[in-house]
């Protein structure tokens, strides 16, 4: 007595195909999370500078978590004692300011964005911390200027 079992030998292979496709997709998914493409890791910190503004922050944040960008002004960025920094984009409008360190000594809406103005007592770099949570998902850009200076920024707001 023997059975009669049809194989279907392409529809086999058809299916390892695309179990080793869901695999490697898996791998990359899991290998972009270690190295911080999706939140925190190796690669989630980036520093962007041009002149004398720096700006350090993470590549990928989440939406309504608590996270800081650091701004650095170098020694140019001061006239007069002050540093007059114009925040403009759509990430200051995406964004819950929770804290700025040092406070400014004054704090202006302007159309697309916001004018922080720093006291600074001793040449140098002067480090601005902002606290923040992200209100929007997506992509928020920016661009901080000072002066002739300007860098332009971005971090994606993942749910």
């Amino acid at each position: 007595m023997s059975l009669d079992v049809r194989k279907h030998e392409k529809f086999q292979h058809l299916e390892w195909r695309w179990q080793r496709a869901g695999w490697l997709l898996l791998t990359l998914f899991v290998l972009a999370g270690l190295l911080g493409l999706l939140g925190t890791g190796p690669l989630s910190w980036t520093t962007v500078n041009d002149g004398a503004v720096t700006v350090e922050l993470d590549r990928v944040t989440r939406h309504e978590a608590d996270d800081s960008i650091t701004f650095v002004f170098g020694p140019e960025a001061v006239q007069d004692g002050t540093i007059t920094a114009e925040l403009t984009g759509d990430w200051p409008s995406g964004v819950d300011l929770s804290g700025i360190s040092p406070e400014p000594s004054e704090q202006l809406l302007v159309p697309g964005g916001m004018v922080l103005e720093f006291m600074v007592d001793e040449p140098g770099e002067t480090e601005v911390s902002l606290s923040f949570r992200a209100q929007r998902h997506g992509t928020l850009a920016a661009e901080l200027a000072v002066g002739s200076d300007s860098v332009a920024f971005s971090q994606f707001v993942m749910p």
